[in-house]
């Protein structure tokens, strides 16, 4: 994923947000006495008494001081300024995986972005100026912020449900996680380079299926996250939070899926800045045994000893589980 940009800028597009939204209620209230209090109030500013117009025509002036203006709005202490701080942190700080709460992170932060950015009017009712790159454009910095958000908590949100998982984990909803698109964001590459991986056939490195067997359009075509992410680790441009060994430990013992138990020593090396080449080497297996396992095939509980080593995982309690399950299933 690409760094994100400066918090400044962040600040900067808050506060033009802002300015939009307090020109829309002034222009809603009109000519009422409390339109222009209305929106001191709400930027935190005493307006000039002769003031009218458009707000934003302020910070558009070439000659005037648009940045010394824009500097007076109280930022600090509102609730945008707290969720677009909260989201920004959880991309820049990549704590530990197990330390994200995923639905928590999009109820008070992602989620509350979104909601704002559609607050915003972009148009300056005939002044020339057009502010939709501010809530629209992906690669400016509050869209984008939304967006790396959603993905990253995809993410998130895959990996918890993979450790601890239920039986039918690999043929669930729960695979549906990433679209072609997603991946090109977590690992900062050009979206062909992500499409010319994917395929339905299996003879690409990322298997992709429909969550409707009957749509045609491979633009809505999702990717099998166990591939993605085996992937994604050898994309230079992927980052993510460690992934916990001894967080994981604790969970094998409720993974109720042999799919789900081979994919956890994958993310061991996945999610931890190695390649399945490095897992492969450490196993002194060849690749694509070294992947198959990864995958739930092959699995048996004499092996699991020597793969929960390499993934420095606690391999009795992986032995054991995985021997538990094949059991239940001859």
């Amino acid at each position: 994923m690409k760094s994100l940009q400066q918090w400044s800028d962040y600040e900067r597009d808050m506060r033009l947000a802002m300015i939009l939204v307090a020109d829309g209620m002034m222009n809603m209230l009109g000519t009422a006495p409390n339109a222009k209090t209305s929106a001191e109030a709400f930027l935190g500013i005493q307006l000039p008494s002769d003031f009218s117009g458009f707000l934003v025509n302020l910070v558009a002036d070439p000659w005037g001081k648009p940045d010394a203006f824009l500097s007076q709005i109280t930022l600090e202490g509102t609730h945008l300024y707290r969720t677009v701080r909260r989201a920004h942190d959880l991309l820049t700080a990549m704590k530990p995986i197990h330390q994200i709460g995923h639905q928590d992170e999009r109820d008070e932060a992602i989620d509350w972005v979104g909601y704002f950015l559609t607050t915003v009017p972009t148009d300056s009712y005939g002044m020339g100026a057009d502010y939709f790159d501010i809530v629209e454009t992906q690669s400016n910095p509050l869209p984008f912020l939304h967006r790396a958000g959603n993905v990253y908590l995809s993410l998130i949100e895959f990996v918890h449900g993979t450790v601890g998982s239920h039986k039918d984990w690999a043929s669930s909803s729960d695979m549906i996680v990433f679209n072609a698109d997603d991946l090109a964001l977590l690992g900062d590459v050009d979206i062909r380079s992500v499409r010319n991986a994917m395929g339905p056939s299996g003879s690409k490195p990322i298997r992709s299926f429909k969550a409707l067997p009957t749509d045609r359009d491979d633009e809505r075509a999702y990717a099998n996250p166990v591939d993605a992410l085996d992937w994604l680790s050898g994309r230079r441009g992927f980052k993510c939070g460690r992934l916990d060994a001894d967080w994981v430990n604790a969970g094998i013992p409720s993974t109720g899926s042999l799919a789900a138990l081979g994919a956890v020593a994958g993310m061991m090396f996945w999610l931890n800045g190695q390649t399945t080449e490095k897992m492969a080497e450490k196993l002194g297996w060849d690749v694509g045994q070294t992947r198959a396992w990864t995958r739930g095939e092959g699995l048996d509980p004499f092996a699991a000893k020597r793969v929960a080593e390499a993934a420095g995982l606690d391999s009795k309690e992986y032995s054991k589980q995985i021997a538990k399950l094949l059991k239940k299933e001859n």
